[in-house]
């Protein structure tokens, strides 16, 4: 999350849509710049993967005006966002593991079990007890009555021109041959292996909303055009 009182905008980090990437080319223009959740304190509550309910009541308590803001975050085809947020639980559960190993070395073997890393059906499967990180994209950007609080969505395809164009609007020249690529996953094969006719409906079942209104599909990318979603909400 960044917010800029100077350029007006608010960028929400919807998880695994290249927010690291945004965050770090948002930094130079922004007045605040979140935290880790682990970070974050009474007096300073703005965290990374904050949802744009709990934003509006902290930012308006502060005496700022929510739609004098320009609101905007990414999407990401979510067939590929999965995969991307499966690989993050396996790079964590990984450094989890090595700090046990390192700090509770003797115990592992005796009185800790370590749960066994889950296969991606399993991740999948399991979309129901997770935190923040799966959340639809109408849950992060919407407030309780499913009204929109977000202005503006840019696809993650094609951010390397939606985003300068973006930008530039606010008054912000970004060069989009300068545009980093920061904390993508690694050792990764196409998003299509990765499948079962189970797993893809349970995607296409809890990410409807993404794959209809931006024309997602299991095969094809979004259209390079950035989306307003006040005026073209279904």
């Amino acid at each position: 999350m960044r917010i800029s009182h100077k350029y007006k905008f608010v960028f929400l980090a919807y998880p695994r849509t290249g927010s690291t990437t945004v965050r770090a080319i948002l930094d130079d223009y922004s007045d605040i710049k979140s935290v880790h959740i682990s970070q974050t304190t009474k007096e300073f509550p703005f965290y990374d993967h904050i949802l744009a309910r709990e934003l509006k009541p902290i930012f308006e308590k502060q005496g700022w005006d929510w739609f004098a803001y320009r609101r905007f975050c990414v999407v990401r085809n979510p067939y590929d966002r999965v995969v991307s947020l499966y690989h993050h639980y396996r790079r964590v559960n990984a450094d989890k593991k090595k700090a046990r190993k390192s700090f509770y070395y003797f115990l592992k073997y005796t009185y800790f079990k370590l749960r066994p890393e889950l296969t991606f059906s399993a991740y999948v499967m399991r979309f129901n007890r997770t935190r923040n990180l799966a959340l639809p994209l109408r849950e992060f950007i919407c407030d309780e009555d499913g009204e929109f609080l977000v202005d503006d969505v840019l696809p993650f395809e094609h951010l390397h021109t939606a985003l300068p164009d973006y930008l530039r609007q606010m008054g912000i020249l970004v060069n989009q041959d300068k545009i980093p690529i920061l904390n993508a996953s690694a050792n990764r094969q196409p998003y299509a292996h990765y499948y079962t006719d189970e797993t893809r409906r349970e995607v296409e079942m809890r990410y409807a909303y993404e794959i209809e209104r931006f024309s997602y599909a299991f095969d094809e990318t979004v259209s390079d055009a950035t989306v307003r979603t006040n005026s073209n909400a279904t």
